[in-house]
């Protein structure tokens, strides 16, 4: 069993982080006139890839993944041959979406869909052409860390693709949550800030965005707070006019030049999300009431001296008594 399968925790980066060599692989496709679209880093980031390529979608990647397995076990005297342990245990092993995949299945899914593979490894460097099957569609990736998989596309696609994003959300925020998005617009435009902060050149580079940040002309809410213009809170920018309350996500979705990778943020969102549950677990197996602790509040960043008052059970969050603020 250990050998027809793969670990699911092998990936090495942290996620949603990038290394020196992402700089240098996106530096080399921007002059490739291509584009890099991050794609979540677990391992049906080859399924996730595939799916949207194929089937535009990239929330299918489970039906992609399950076409494969059966697609390997109708042709199993084709790819036996490259399986280490029984076949039908790779197989299972297979059907887990955090099953890492590689060179057979890329192999099977060419066939399947009738598309040769492409694939980006090195800054500076041609692209392999893992398959070979002669079909006139391609399916373009990137491939880094030893075993992830991002999307390539023409440069064109996010430029393009920005655009449509931008009037979609106009549409949302305007017949569904009825927000004036184009004074919003032109509030944000009177003080310079509709651009993003790396301007127009972001459509074209890689997708990645710092999730603890906020638009320099918006006041922070809540990261999915919805807020219409009406009723939201104002503050001055620069002494010019108030600006609405608006998340950064959702003004960079607002913006035509700036392609926002919803998939990635997400994905991105959720491990965070899964981080801090992670935390309160480790934590409320950890500590024991009465035991004393230093506690870091988001608002300000300081440490106050504190002590563990409740311990819930089932693995819920460690209340703790800060004693300086004389509160829970």
């Amino acid at each position: 069993m250990e050998a027809a399968c793969r670990a699911a925790g092998e990936e090495q980066s942290q996620p949603g982080m990038d290394g020196p060599g992402d700089t240098s692989m996106d530096c080399y496709l921007r002059s490739q006139g291509l584009y890099r679209k991050r794609v979540a880093k677990d391992g049906s980031c080859l399924f996730r890839a595939v799916a949207e390529q194929v089937l535009h979608s990239q929330s299918r990647h489970i039906d992609v993944r399950m076409a494969c397995v059966d697609y390997l076990r109708k042709n199993r005297e084709k790819f036996e041959a490259f399986i280490e342990g029984p076949f039908e245990e790779y197989l299972k092993c297979l059907e887990n979406p955090q099953e890492w995949v590689g060179q057979v299945e890329i192999s099977a899914l060419s066939l399947m869909y009738k598309k040769d593979f492409i694939i980006y490894r090195e800054p500076n460097a041609s692209p392999s052409h893992v398959t070979e099957n002669g079909f006139s569609d391609k399916v373009l990736l990137c491939f880094s860390n030893g075993n992830h998989y991002d999307i390539v596309y023409p440069i064109e696609y996010s430029e393009k693709a920005a655009l449509c994003q931008s009037l979609l959300y106009e549409l949302l925020y305007e017949k569904v949550f009825d927000t004036d998005v184009k004074k919003i617009v032109a509030e944000l435009s009177a003080v310079g800030a509709a651009d993003d902060s790396n301007g127009s050149s972001e459509a074209s580079a890689s997708d990645s965005e710092d999730d603890n940040c906020r638009s320099k002309a918006a006041a922070v809410g809540d990261l999915n707070g919805l807020k219409s213009l009406s009723d939201s809170k104002h503050h001055k920018s620069n002494g010019n006019p108030t600006l609405l309350v608006l998340p950064k996500k959702v003004l960079k979705s607002l913006n035509p030049s700036v392609y926002r990778n919803v998939e990635y943020d997400v994905w991105l969102q959720s491990k965070l999300d899964q981080q801090k549950q992670d935390f309160s677990i480790a934590a409320g197996m950890q500590y024991s009431v009465g035991d004393k602790c230093k506690v870091r509040l988001d608002h300000n960043g300081k440490f106050y001296n504190a002590h563990i008052q409740e311990v819930c059970s089932e693995n819920g969050p460690v209340v703790v008594f800060v004693e300086e603020l004389g509160a829970k």
